[in-house]
């Protein structure tokens, strides 16, 4: 079984922590069935950027002939996703 590196499970726990806390907190005034929609597409938001922004690296550097490397862009954008949201949460305190 192939494990999951520690950065990924950082991420990972961040990511449901900040979509708990919006739950309960910025979608508190929204019925239940709209509060869940909105947090669950919030929690995949850093996964679904890093995702894009990862295949598209990829396929451009084949389109160069360079070595590609999918996992590494796709940490990276993932934690700066994650740092962003962490970052505006804070702000908008």
């Amino acid at each position: 079984m192939k494990q999951v590196s520690l950065l990924t499970a950082i991420f990972a726990v961040a990511a449901t922590l900040l979509a708990a806390h919006s739950f309960h907190h910025e979608y508190a005034d929204l019925p239940l069935a709209s509060r869940w929609f909105r947090t669950v597409f919030y929690g995949f938001g850093p996964w679904l950027a890093a995702a894009a922004f990862a295949g598209a690296k990829v396929c451009f550097q084949k389109l160069l002939k360079k070595e590609t490397d999918y996992r590494t862009t796709f940490q990276w954008v993932t934690g700066v996703v994650i740092g962003l949201m962490i970052f505006t949460k804070f702000i908008a305190k």
